[in-house]
């Protein structure tokens, strides 16, 4: 049995802009006066009517504290509380309103035993008062956990979820240095609670989780970790290349799932990669790395990119327009900043070939993600490999479901030695600008 629950509607143009595009519902089913979405198996329709019904409240179930976390910061404009902890229901959650007035519970349930946001999950690892005192907000590998501990006194996040904004202003205000990820929001306010901040040393080569102004107006340092992990990200970005054309998730889940039957000439068919056209977007150190690989597929290797590149391989400067007619394997390799955000949309994606394969290992919200949904379930191309996403760690449902997008889980650095190095690096920008002497990969 399944079930729908039914809301009445004045404008269902507005709803469906607003669970469609706004919160990423699936459009389960459109018959002009009735829009259903679907949301984990859970069907939500809305009718037209001269009345709109708002009675009830429509709960979202998230599957961690974290999820919830990167919802409330997506939909903060909507939310009507804080995301918080319910002791009496054991739920965290935060809660909303849609454009009509109804009631939204965006909710996880926490497990027996699971550590709740209200404790306090900062502890200090080598308690040292000789030693400067630093903020970690995830664990590192060991080598580089070492190297922060014989220099600073570490007081670090031992939880398996990021830090809500609360928890990084309760404890950084005695710290002279910040180690953080690209997940962390480091904004003004925190800056204004962070006297003593000398450093903000992110592990990652992107900063856009950082107001790099608002560092440079108080004093504070910020690093980052570029290089270390160019030919690791390479790497992956070859694994989604070969995994959307070659069609290799759909096909290991039939297999697993013992639906293989024999040899079949239509069986899984895909598109090939050798003497193909390789378009990279962004002819950085990755774009680089990247592109050198495809040599050995005999591949053409367009690029754009504002300037000529010298390059140790036979590559074309395109316009973008050209980039996106020709190529039949998209490679994204852009920093995010305000003119690259959603930098492939609609008209982008619309004049790709139907053919063509997008891969994003660079930044999420550089395609604009609910027109990628559209182009992947219309086939406005074939297929689409992401390792990073909009509004990270949340991925739309909608996408999860689609046979034709491969999802991995931001792993473009995860071998051990590039985690170790980008580690070692990081420690080593914060020790340097605590000491006084020039960080090795200083941004401001």
């Amino acid at each position: 049995m399944s079930g729908i629950v039914f809301f009445k509607s004045k404008d269902l143009r507005m709803i469906r802009d607003f669970y469609q595009d706004k919160l990423g519902l699936k459009l389960w089913l459109d018959q002009g006066k009735c829009m259903i979405f679907e949301h984990r198996g859970m069907l939500i329709g809305f009718c037209q009517s001269e009345v709109a019904e708002s009675q009830g409240t429509i709960t979202f179930l998230y599957d961690s504290i974290a999820l919830v976390d990167a919802a409330y910061l997506r939909y903060q404009d909507l939310a009507t509380s804080p995301a918080k902890l319910n002791p009496a229901f054991n739920i965290y959650h935060f809660w909303a309103e849609d454009p009509e007035g109804r009631t939204l519970e965006f909710q996880y349930f926490l497990k027996a035993g699971e550590q709740n946001p209200g404790q306090d999950v900062i502890e200090v690892l080598n308690e040292d008062p000789a030693k400067p005192k630093l903020l970690l907000t995830r664990l590192l590998p060991e080598k580089a956990m070492n190297e922060l501990k014989d220099f600073f006194e570490v007081h670090a996040n031992i939880a398996h979820r990021n830090l809500s904004k609360t928890e990084l202003i309760a404890h950084i205000a005695d710290k002279a240095a910040l180690l953080c990820l690209l997940g962390d929001d480091i904004d003004e306010s925190l800056m204004n609670a962070a006297a003593k901040l000398k450093v903000i040393s992110n592990y990652a080569v992107g900063y856009n989780n950082i107001d790099l102004q608002a560092a440079k107006a108080r004093g504070i340092a910020v690093c980052n970790t570029p290089g270390v992990l160019t030919e690791s990200t390479a790497d992956l970005a070859w694994a989604l290349i070969m995994a959307t054309a070659r069609r290799i998730p759909e096909s290991e889940s039939f297999t697993r799932e013992g639906n293989f039957v024999g040899w079949e000439p239509l069986l899984f068919l895909g598109q090939d990669v050798h003497q193909r056209t390789l378009g990279i977007l962004g002819m950085g150190r990755i774009g680089q790395a990247v592109a050198r690989r495809a040599r050995g597929f005999d591949m053409k290797v367009i690029y754009h990119s504002p300037h000529d590149k010298e390059l140790d391989f036979a590559a074309e400067r395109v316009d973008f327009e050209t980039l996106l007619l020709e190529s039949d394997i998209l490679s994204l390799h852009l920093p995010l900043k305000p003119e690259t955000k959603h930098l492939i949309g609609e008209k982008e994606l619309k004049t790709m070939k139907r053919s063509a394969i997008l891969i994003n290992t660079a930044r999420g919200a550089i395609v604009d993600e609910r027109v990628l949904i559209r182009a992947l379930q219309e086939g406005w191309i074939f297929a689409a490999g992401f390792d990073v996403y909009e509004h990270e760690p949340e991925i739309p449902q909608a996408l999860k479901e689609l046979p034709n997008a491969v999802l991995l889980p931001h792993i473009g650095s995860a071998s051990l030695e590039t985690r170790e190095q980008m580690g070692s690096l990081a420690a080593r920008n914060a020790i340097a600008i605590v000491q006084g002497t020039e960080a090795p990969a200083r941004v401001v």
